[in-house]
């Protein structure tokens, strides 16, 4: 790893942080490697592939060979699940996170997100149905990933109050056309990380209109501890609550069956008229609270529930009723930002490595990079400054902190073995040089 002459230093902190997550499951030169392909990831923008990262940054400064890093994400991709579970369960350990779980719940978070790829050469590349349109294109020759991301309650230093999520993400696997479907790879992925989480903590499964259906329910269905909430599709079959006839026979499973549009819009705010109402559907066999909202323009959506707005803590002071659920349900973006910035500041999307093994491993990487962007500056005093900073913000200021510590420790080797001015001043001008060139 990178050697570092100064107290406060980012590469060390780094590297303990990673010694301490895996040093039971990966040896420690490959623990080095993750180190360095964090801190390279951190400190890089517009990264082009592994090579790139070689050769601006991790060649230049360790002596381990490209062939060393591309058998670090194979390494990292075949222990992919006990990984994710070291990660998250040190997550648990950590105060600042778990402070607000006894009074709020735990937020699973659930989607997937298309990565357009050119050719046929890629394991487990196929044309898939792109529903945002992309590349303006609805069919795309593309890899599909699933994520499971889990939120933690903070409170808002802005605003002492209130209460912000805090997301991480946990693991994310590729789709593969001929396995398992999106749903159980989902559900199964919520199935892993409730190890860690146990059965006593309240959790809440947040989805989009996909992926209320069979696997998904059934996991929340099996647990007393999770409930649901999510958006549905509009043409949802919905049933007022069965009435007591007094007659002898089962009673009714379902009452009468009514339409999304007959739910009164009761309240509305600067842009949605929002109604709701307590009924059966066929997702569960219980009764659940179904919200209606439309925007100024017409268009309609729908959401469900399995908890009452009363038995949800408020994030913001004086929330009401309906509005209480799809705050909680707002939450859910946070995955959806996730999706972007790891693709724009971690230019995930630019991938060149072909099996599935090295690209799930390179995604592992590229999230513990993302989540110590975003996590340093909550538990590092030096770095709490950033807290109200955006991702791009984080990732500059800890890329210009590595970048001056490559160069001072660096210029501190060179002064060490050789004491003749002009050679450490040649030195200098080459650090430079490269700095320039790889910015």
């Amino acid at each position: 790893m990178l050697k570092s002459y100064q107290k406060q230093s980012v590469v060390t902190r780094v590297s303990q942080i990673i010694t301490s997550l895996f040093s039971t499951v990966l040896s420690v030169p490959t623990i080095k490697n993750i180190a360095a392909l964090v801190l390279a990831m951190v400190c890089l923008s517009g990264i082009a592939s592994v090579r790139h990262l070689y050769n601006c940054f991790l060649g230049s400064f360790r002596t381990k060979t490209l062939n060393s890093y591309y058998h670090t994400l194979e390494k990292v991709g075949s222990k992919l699940s006990e990984l994710e579970l070291c990660v998250l369960r040190q997550l648990f350990k950590l105060p600042h996170l778990t402070g607000l779980l006894e009074e709020y719940p735990l937020l699973f978070l659930v989607d997937d997100t298309l990565q357009p790829k050119f050719g046929k050469k890629f394991e487990h590349v196929k044309i898939l149905h792109d529903h945002a349109r992309h590349l303006g294109k609805e069919f795309v020759n593309a890899h599909d990933f699933v994520t499971l991301a889990v939120a933690f309650p903070l409170r808002d230093p802005a605003e002492p109050q209130s209460v912000q999520y805090f997301m991480v993400p946990f693991a994310c696997r590729m789709y593969q056309p001929a396995g398992d479907s999106k749903l159980k790879m989902a559900a199964e992925l919520a199935e892993r990380a409730l190890k860690i989480v146990g059965q006593q903590q309240h959790i809440i499964f947040e989805c989009d209109s996909w992926y209320p259906k069979k696997d998904v329910l059934n996991f929340v269905k099996d647990h007393d501890n999770v409930d649901f909430i999510a958006n549905i599709r509009k043409d949802t079959a919905l049933y007022q609550l069965p009435r007591r006839t007094g007659k002898r026979g089962r009673p009714r499973k379902y009452g009468q069956k009514f339409q999304a549009a007959d739910i009164v819009l009761t309240d509305e705010d600067d842009h949605y008229a929002v109604g709701m109402t307590k009924c059966m559907t066929k997702l569960f066999g219980q009764a659940v609270w179904i919200i209606r909202s439309q925007n100024r323009q017409g268009n309609e959506r729908l959401f469900i529930s399995t908890l009452s707005a009363q038995d949800l803590p408020e994030l913001t002071p004086h929330q009401k009723s309906f509005w209480r659920i799809l705050a909680y349900y707002n939450q859910r973006w946070k995955i959806e930002t996730y999706f972007y910035e790891i693709k724009k500041f971690w230019s995930f999307g630019s991938y060149q490595v072909r099996s599935q093994n090295k690209i799930e491993g390179l995604h592992f990487i590229a999230n513990l990079a993302y989540l110590l962007t975003q996590l340093l500056p909550q538990i590092e005093s030096a770095w709490q400054e950033l807290q109200g900073q955006g991702t791009s913000a984080r990732k500059n200021a800890l890329s210009r902190a590595i970048t001056k510590e490559r160069i001072f420790t660096s210029l501190a080797q060179a002064a060490q073995k050789h004491q003749n001015s002009e050679i450490i001043l040649q030195f200098i001008l080459d650090v430079g040089s490269r700095t320039r060139k790889n910015c």
